[in-house]
């Protein structure tokens, strides 16, 4: 007989323990879900409250495929973590969501500008970029200087005016973007379970603090047209569904003057232009991340 998904007998790894799996152990309570949480901090947010807490690292293979070995289910509330355990478990029968090389190509944003790319998601121009090659940049100063991989709030990035400020600024594996004069910034939060069922919650504009980069103000619904919203909505199932990914989406967007959206990064987990579900939707985005 099939173990039921709630109560004691079915158990969920989240690999992470921060702010977002302490609001995922929160609607996990109402739905009778007993969440086990994996961090670095022995401090973690997580720590006092989950089912249970195990302090390790999410980046080392033996202490992630450990974790996973009594779970049923395993997801993420953090890309950064190691996959070849994630893809070690899927072979042992674990359910892993979001898939494991999922997570690979979407912490490195090369890989995720060139799925963009190569199934014709609208996205900013982009190249691939390393000081040593000396190559012309075929954008017009200024442009958006990104790491490829380990970049988080705002970190990572850099919108660089001249030659000489790209040459200060990371030397380490990136891209460049085109630098897109936008009208608004856009997110969507979209969900795809195992029987490729997709759900979009509405869509929301935000508002970022110039020097920290990171969401400040978010606005409910966002002050756009319905078509817009409905526009970006298509774009983001259109993309969950060519991932073939099962679970839970942050779609960003630009809105450029012109009236075009261009996706800007994705996020496969609850993301911060989601917390207000938790006031203002039946179903927030974690109890639909858990679903």
């Amino acid at each position: 007989m099939a173990k039921t998904w709630y109560g004691s007998e079915y158990k969920i790894g989240v690999l992470g323990g921060g702010q977002l799996g302490r609001m995922l152990i929160q609607a996990a309570n109402s739905l009778d879900i007993q969440l086990h949480m994996l961090d670095p901090d022995q401090q973690a947010p997580c720590s006092q409250i989950a089912h249970s807490f195990q302090n390790g690292s999410l980046l080392d293979y033996q202490t992630v495929l450990d974790f996973g070995q009594d779970k049923d289910l395993i997801t993420v509330e953090i890309e950064n973590v190691n996959t070849d355990a994630l893809k070690e478990l899927v072979q042992k029968g674990k359910k892993v969501y979001p898939q494991p090389h999922i997570l690979e190509l979407i912490r490195d944003k090369g890989l995720q500008k060139q799925f963009y790319l190569d199934h014709n998601i609208p996205t900013a121009p982009f190249i691939y970029w390393d000081l040593n090659d000396h190559k012309a940049i075929p954008f017009d100063f200024p442009v958006v200087h990104k790491l490829r991989t380990g970049g988080y709030d705002g970190k990572g990035v850099n919108i660089i005016g001249d030659q000489q400020g790209l040459e200060n600024s990371f030397t380490d594996a990136s891209i460049i973007e085109a630098c897109i004069p936008f009208e608004k910034e856009l997110s969507v939060i979209v969900a795809r379970n195992e029987n490729a069922e997709t759900q979009c919650f509405p869509l929301v504009e935000c508002e970022f603090n110039p020097e920290a980069n990171l969401v400040e103000f978010l606005f409910s619904p966002a002050d756009v047209d319905t078509d817009i919203e409905k526009k970006a909505q298509e774009i983001a199932v259109d993309l969950i569904e060519k991932l073939e990914m099962i679970g839970i989406l942050a779609v960003e967007f630009f809105l450029t003057k012109d009236g075009q959206l261009l996706v800007n990064e994705i996020a496969p987990r609850p993301h911060n232009s989601g917390h207000h579900t938790i006031e203002i939707c039946q179903t927030s985005q974690f109890e639909q991340h858990l679903r």
